[in-house]
């Protein structure tokens, strides 16, 4: 049959390597949804099936697509199922000899959708085996007679590259980086001084944390190093703890385990997260809106008035339109006070109560 002899397989030098060469003319009556299939022999690869595929009229007569696909083989019959697949390309020679040719290909990833004898035309679709990966090469047809053919046949350059063993063997167990980064004290390169006490710190970890700390520090850098000083900035409005716990959520993406931490070091650490661009440190909020109790209400509300934090603003208004609750907090000077200073909450507060109730 000519189909059979339609593609054909020369192995490379190289053992990850082999040509496929088509014949043109003897291939052009397929229909698009037919493909020519031939099992390759990759001594790089035991334990798998590799096969090159042929689509003469991919979709439509407009475009050709090869395909080199590796398929794992029964386990029950090859114990390799260690290898994994590397990398796959596929690259076309131009009738000058030259590769890459004058041809706009596009690369895509293929799948085990072919699963014919060797060298015989199986029609699409076809049931999906156990594959692995693969890569498949789309080009225009006018393109690659145009560029490529010679004597009536192209090549495509395959290869295949599959590791020996998979997973690779575990490596040492290295202790954590920001472990490591923070026991060099003898590399900080900036200096804070917050509420009296000073704090030192690598700008390299601070400027991949926030983008504030970025744009300071690095003008500051530069000043730094032209004077072989290191740099020193003044922390105003915040307190040295808070400072320093947010010093160690940026090294290490957690606040310090603290068995108690009033509520406030909580606002506090949400407006530094706010002033520093730390969006996951704001997740303090969440923490806030479990907080809220008839202690601790007003000052979230105030808060969340001040911050425009919204969920926990909703929170503390949930709380206060509970009747009994709102009875133990209303009659305290705090409340009485708030209501004054911000007289928008009254009203909040108020529209709560009126908001029919889900029975």
């Amino acid at each position: 049959m000519a189909e059979q002899k339609a593609c054909t397989v020369f192995h490379a030098r190289e053992s990850k390597s082999f040509n496929l060469r088509v014949n043109n003319s003897p291939t052009k009556h397929l229909s698009g949804d037919e493909c020519i299939d031939i099992d390759v022999f990759i001594p790089a690869a035991a334990g798998f099936t590799c096969t090159a595929k042929y689509w003469p009229n991919w979709q439509s007569s407009d475009y050709i697509k090869i395909s080199v696909v590796i398929t794992r083989m029964d386990d029950q019959h090859h114990q390799q199922r260690q290898h994994k697949l590397l990398a796959a390309h596929i690259d076309l020679t131009a009738r000058t000899g030259l590769t890459p040719p004058p041809v706009t290909v596009r690369r895509e990833t293929a799948t085990a959708d072919c699963n014919c004898n060797e060298g015989m035309v199986r029609r699409e679709p076809a049931v999906t085996t156990d594959c692995k990966e693969g890569v498949s090469l789309i080009a225009k047809r006018s393109d690659v007679e145009a560029n490529c053919v010679v004597e009536d046949h192209f090549t495509a350059i395959c290869m295949v590259a599959v590791s020996k063993v998979w997973p690779p063997l575990p490596l040492p167990t290295l202790s954590r980086l920001e472990h490591g980064i923070l026991m060099t004290s003898d590399l900080t390169d900036v200096s804070f001084q917050a509420d009296g006490e000073t704090f030192r710190a690598h700008c390299l970890v601070l400027a991949a944390r926030s983008p504030v700390f970025r744009t300071e520090l690095f003008g500051r850098r530069q000043m730094a190093e032209s004077s072989q000083q290191e740099s020193s900035i003044a922390i105003q409005d915040m307190k040295a703890s808070t400072f320093k716990s947010m010093l160690h959520y940026m090294y290490h993406g957690l606040l310090p385990a603290e068995t108690a931490w009033p509520v406030s070091e909580f606002q506090n650490l949400y407006v530094a997260a706010d002033k520093y661009g730390l969006d996951t440190l704001k997740t303090c909020e969440e923490i806030l809106c479990a907080s809220v109790t008839t202690d601790a209400v007003l000052s979230n509300l105030q808060f969340a008035e001040e911050r425009a934090c919204l969920k926990l603003k909703s929170r503390c208004l949930d709380f206060l339109a509970d009747g009994e609750k709102f009875k133990a907090v209303a009659v305290t000077n705090e409340y009485i006070d708030l209501m004054k200073k911000v007289p928008s909450l009254l009203d909040h507060v108020q529209n709560r109560f009126k908001r029919p109730r889900l029975s």
